[in-house]
């Protein structure tokens, strides 16, 4: 994975993560779609259809690690209760 598509798998994730926050709800496809459009744009990447895979693939499992540490989170505050 170049830099570039480095930088655009950080700016998809905050983006997506400051969206989710303020809306209270998850991202549509469609809103995934435009957050990476804008990225690669602040980035200046030229998107191939690797370069894209590549970027999808590690921005999917950087949202399931963030579910999963979540989810434990989510259990051991239930247990403090």
């Amino acid at each position: 994975m170049t830099q570039a598509e480095k930088d655009v798998v950080e700016h998809v994730l905050a983006s997506l993560a400051i969206s989710s926050l303020q809306s209270g709800i998850a991202p549509t496809n469609e809103q995934v779609a435009h957050h990476f459009e804008l990225s690669c744009e602040e980035v200046g990447l030229v998107v191939t259809l690797e370069s894209a895979t590549r970027i999808f693939n590690c921005v999917a499992r950087e949202i399931h690690k963030a579910q999963s540490v979540l989810e434990f989170t989510g259990r051991a505050t239930d247990q403090m209760q």
